[in-house]
């Protein structure tokens, strides 16, 4: 038995063990834009589904709102469209992971807000999160829920 200690060989080996470990906890522990998009998507998409249902079951239309800071919903009273309040859960929100770019868009054309209403109607609303080159989708399609895509690379187009 060797009792004056360590070689020099076994410390390099449990030093690079380290390190390589090391390099894999730093790695994996800082987020990437695919994984705060999916959550701050995943998050909308519940938030998006109490709104539905609470226009079904008030029968009234509410608007959606999104810009790169958060999003807010609008209801109609008295012919002028105004803020919700009274619906904690529907309150105006800030993005966790900003900056977010948000494209509203209804049967593929770009618009400045999405309207939830109590009856179904037969459209396909998508709402795309984009940070950096990484972008998410939620779709709804004929009123119902909407559904979060995976993270997706986009492409820039004119790059070559």
């Amino acid at each position: 038995m060797n009792a004056r200690g360590f070689t020099l060989l076994e410390l390099l080996v449990v030093l690079v063990v380290l390190s390589i470990a090391t390099g894999l906890v730093v790695v994996r522990g800082t987020p990437s834009d695919g994984n705060l998009l999916l959550s701050e998507a995943q998050r909308l998409s519940q938030i998006l589904r109490i709104a539905q249902q609470d226009a079904i079951l008030k029968s009234r239309d509410i608007r959606f709102h999104a810009n790169d800071q958060g999003f807010r919903f609008e209801e109609l009273a008295n012919n002028t469209w105004r803020p919700l309040e009274g619906e904690p859960m529907l309150r105006p929100r800030n993005w966790n992971h900003t900056p977010v770019r948000v494209e509203l868009q209804l049967e593929g054309r770009q618009v400045p807000f999405l309207t939830l209403e109590p009856q179904t109607r037969l459209e396909l609303k998508q709402v795309r999160l984009v940070r950096n080159a990484t972008g998410v989708m939620l779709e709804s399609r004929n009123g119902g829920l909407y559904r979060t895509g995976q993270p997706q690379v986009l492409v820039v187009q004119g790059a070559r």
